[in-house]
């Protein structure tokens, strides 16, 4: 598939993360982490994207060692971030892009395609994930990124 067709041209570029909520089935709002996370988001003229988001104010690991954390610092880390990268390509019909997982802190997602419905307003790229199953209720995520 020649992807490269598919990639509406407002879309290339680096974003910032600008909010990270989700929305559960009875409209409650919460934010994901905290009311000032961490992002970045890239897409590239060929198809690759990049996607980095961080929860702010995380605690160091005590030993500067790269396999130093104790389990419950590997826990939170891992809690508190999320990474994945791969190609991607608009689906004009959904108004949708799908992210293609190469590589992800979530390991279920490696090979899986995301969607990701999107809405472009000028600088600002407004991004909802479909509803998923998340502690016994549905859930949307809701993301904002400011093009830079």
């Amino acid at each position: 598939m020649n992807t490269k067709a598919h990639i509406p041209a407002q879309l290339v570029g680096t974003w910032r993360l600008l909010s990270w909520t989700y929305q559960d089935e009875e409209g409650a709002r919460q934010d994901f982490f905290g009311d000032a996370p961490t992002g970045i988001l890239m897409y590239d003229e060929n198809g690759y994207m990049n996607a980095q988001l961080m929860k702010p104010g995380r605690a160091a690991f005590q030993s500067d060692a790269l396999d130093g954390s104790t389990p419950q610092e590997s826990k939170s880390a891992f809690d508190s971030y999320l990474s994945y990268f791969g190609r991607y390509w608009y689906d004009p019909e959904r108004q949708a892009v799908v992210h293609k997982v190469e590589a992800s802190l979530i390991p279920n997602w490696v090979g899986q395609e995301q969607v990701r419905y999107v809405r472009l307003e000028g600088r600002k790229l407004c991004i909802y994930t479909p509803p998923f199953l998340a502690e016994g209720r549905m859930r949307v995520f809701n993301l904002e990124w400011e093009k830079l």
